[in-house]
């Protein structure tokens, strides 16, 4: 602007405000790329989680070619530590600093909590797969969605095909992990029973990062149930059921994981402790769905075993993230919470919708159990589906009474 005076610069800026555009705005481009933020447990009660949600994200971005509506994808990951305090500080920088507006995660339901404030504070997109309803629920908004079966869909698919299988098992005992994923489930598997005339003996709560179930399952005994239910994840899961089958209650009691991640739990217990195990996810791998089946094929090729509820959580969020940026032809995030709030596709799970009201994809939920060790045609067959369910939270059951504005 060299060749301006002083007087000529006065005069642009004069011209330019009379438009209403300010002077600056002259000078202020449009992101060219679109950033997405994976935030992810790679420390914490969940680090061995977290690497496989990286998996599946990078899979879904790199189908994509790492571009949507023509801008490219930047994907950026943060370690949220599996604390609330650590990830809505990292979810903070990554907006503030890196231009993050879509943020897939985290793991932890009651991490997940925190960091949807700081989705609704700083008004970015959120996407979350966990067992808590307040998501969908008590403190649902606009920028937050819930990409996980509804727990009471889950308790519901879960109680109903074990009943039926077994009409005499009337004497439940459940271990609850002590934080909102547990507390919502526990909830619903309360309320399904009643329907079957379950007698609840017994329901402790453990911390989330047990590792010391020995107690618990001494209780457990002691109440004499026909069925022992756990409703936790991960090492907990783990832990929980070698400990019950080193006291000797399974295989001759069933054991349910009500809400399991499937193989990356599954691979680290041994076929006699699978062998009266009963197993509810979100994802198990031989779903018969195409991208299912496509997915299912990439993954294993690429990492050399078949994906759990994990990465296709993080796969499944990313697509249909992206499928609501086709749907409004825009990269900006009201746009795109306006195009996945109703929007209905056959895509990872089967048929999907996402409820316009409480932010909820209503979605089927698996239901398996586990083979005996000869009944196994390879190492990773751990167990058939037997059910899917995707009756959605009844009306009277609803929290989310206003999901309120943008």
């Amino acid at each position: 602007m060299s060749g301006l005076s002083r007087r000529d610069v006065v005069k642009l800026g004069s011209a330019a405000a009379a438009f209403g555009i300010g002077f600056p705005a002259v000078l202020r481009a449009q992101p060219k790329e679109v950033v997405m933020l994976g935030l992810w447990s790679f420390t914490g009660a969940f680090s061995d989680v977290g690497p496989v949600l990286d998996r599946g994200m990078k899979l879904a971005l790199e189908e994509r070619g790492m571009k949507v509506q023509g801008k490219t994808i930047k994907y950026i990951t943060r370690d949220d530590e599996t604390k609330a305090g650590s990830a809505t500080r990292r979810a903070e920088e990554a907006v503030d600093s890196d231009g993050a507006k879509f943020i897939i995660g985290p793991w932890s339901s009651g991490v997940a909590l925190a960091v949807s404030e700081v989705a609704k504070r700083k008004k970015v997109f959120h996407y979350f797969s966990g067992g808590t309803e307040d998501i969908s629920g008590a403190r649902c908004h606009r920028y937050s969605f819930q990409w996980a079966a509804s727990p009471y869909t889950a308790a519901k698919t879960v109680v109903d095909t074990f009943m039926q299988a077994n009409p005499k098992a009337k004497r439940w005992h459940l271990l609850v992990a002590d934080y909102a994923f547990g507390w919502s489930v526990e909830k619903y598997i309360k309320e399904v029973g009643k329907g079957h005339g379950i007698e609840f003996v017994g329901a402790d709560r453990h911390p989330l990062g047990e590792r010391e179930f020995s107690n618990y399952v001494t209780k457990a005994a002691g109440n004499k149930p026909d069925v022992v239910a756990m409703i936790n994840f991960g090492l907990d899961a783990v832990t929980g059921a070698r400990e019950i089958f080193n006291f000797g209650l399974t295989p001759k009691v069933p054991l349910i994981l009500t809400w399991s991640s499937g193989v990356e739990e599954l691979v680290q217990l041994n076929p006699e402790i699978r062998e009266n195990l009963w197993v509810g996810s979100n994802f198990y791998y031989t779903a018969d769905t195409p991208i299912a089946r496509e997915f299912v094929k990439s993954y294993q090729a690429k990492f050399g075993n078949p994906p759990g509820y994990a990465p296709a959580a993080a796969y499944g969020m990313t697509r249909m993230t992206l499928a609501a940026m086709d749907k409004a032809k825009s990269t900006e995030v009201a746009d795109v919470v306006k195009a996945l709030e109703g929007l209905e596709l056959d895509d990872l799970v089967g048929r999907m919708r996402v409820d316009a009201k409480t932010h909820q994809t209503l979605r089927p939920y698996f239901f398996m159990r586990c083979k005996k060790k000869d009944a196994m045609k390879g190492p990773m067959d751990f167990a058939d589906i037997i059910a899917t369910g995707a009756t959605p939270l009844p009306a009277e059951y609803a929290a989310c009474k206003d999901i309120g504005s943008l």
